[in-house]
């Protein structure tokens, strides 16, 4: 297994010196405190990570603007559940108001007092 030793040198330089093994790394930190009389010394084991690559795929909608909202990240020590599809609903152009264009469709009492719908007078 490899060891990392990190050191600052007298001059006030940081360095690093990667050794196979322990007695190696040790052995190169005796050698900065005796030698180089170094004294800010730090001494890591170095251990592998393991990583995996997956596949992501991104789809992206040519023409059109769609607002993209990050989805939510499952909460660590939960179990993850399939929520069900988003709704989306359905939005229709809004009608034009019902507004008569005449007088004569208008209720008797408002005809009738010469006033209209939605009228301030």
């Amino acid at each position: 297994m490899q060891h990392l030793v990190r050191f600052r040198t007298a001059e006030g330089r940081d360095g690093h010196h990667i050794a196979e093994t322990l007695e190696e790394g040790v052995a190169f930190v005796e050698r900065l405190r005796n030698t180089e009389g170094s004294s800010d010394v730090e001494l890591f084991r170095l251990t592998a990570v393991p990583i995996e690559f997956k596949t992501y795929y991104r789809v992206e909608v040519n023409g059109a603007e769609v607002p993209v909202t990050p989805a939510a990240a499952p909460s660590i020590g939960t179990a993850h559940s399939p929520s069900a599809a988003p709704v989306v609903a359905a939005v229709e152009e809004p009608a034009a108001p019902a507004v008569p264009a005449s007088t004569d469709s208008l209720p008797e009492s408002a005809a009738a007092n010469g006033r209209r719908l939605f009228s301030r007078t």
